[in-house]
């Protein structure tokens, strides 16, 4: 159900405001930056101590936590946009749209460590990016990974039922 509406700047800047907007941060500035895995893999290091790429790096630049307000920068990576995607099926450009309502989401001080605040802030960021018209990008996700590990499990569960092989009847050497 992916229908790319106008650009992908414009949808950026679409889904960052409807992110922001959803929970009413209505103030401020966003700086977003697309780059590459390399990139991405010598920012992660810099600041999280991980020499490894990730979907987005959020940086609130606020002095102070003030409701409403929003001052940050999001960096999203559009390698593993791609690699993630291709691995479900998806679309790369609504990939990419979640890791910038992630990471508006952490500027608004949700925190996806906790399980249960895990689960509302991806329930969120898939209704915003449904009314934006791409779909439920985090729970097809989700589901295509589950479908994965289901059928990983059933094949392993044909190996383990399969008898073992006689070994009376094998001719020995």
């Amino acid at each position: 159900m992916t229908a790319a509406p106008r650009g992908l700047k414009q949808a950026m800047i679409d889904a960052a405001r409807a992110a922001l907007l959803a929970r009413r941060y209505h103030r401020g500035r966003l700086h977003v930056a697309v780059i590459g895995a390399a990139e991405m893999r010598r920012q992660h290091a810099r600041w999280m101590d991980d020499d490894t790429p990730t979907d987005v790096l959020t940086f609130d630049l606020r002095d102070e936590p003030e409701r409403g307000l929003v001052d940050g920068e999001l960096l999203v990576c559009s390698t593993v946009a791609r690699e993630r995607a291709r691995g479900y099926g998806g679309d790369w450009r609504a990939e990419l749209l979640l890791y910038v309502v992630h990471g508006c989401m952490h500027l608004c001080g949700l925190d996806d460590h906790d399980p249960v605040e895990a689960a509302r802030m991806h329930r969120l960021e898939d209704r915003v990016l449904k009314q934006l018209g791409w779909g439920e990008v985090y729970a097809a996700e989700r589901r295509a990974e589950r479908s994965r590990v289901g059928l990983t499990r059933r094949a392993e569960g044909r190996k383990k039922s399969t008898p073992p092989s006689n070994r009376k009847n094998r001719k020995k050497k």
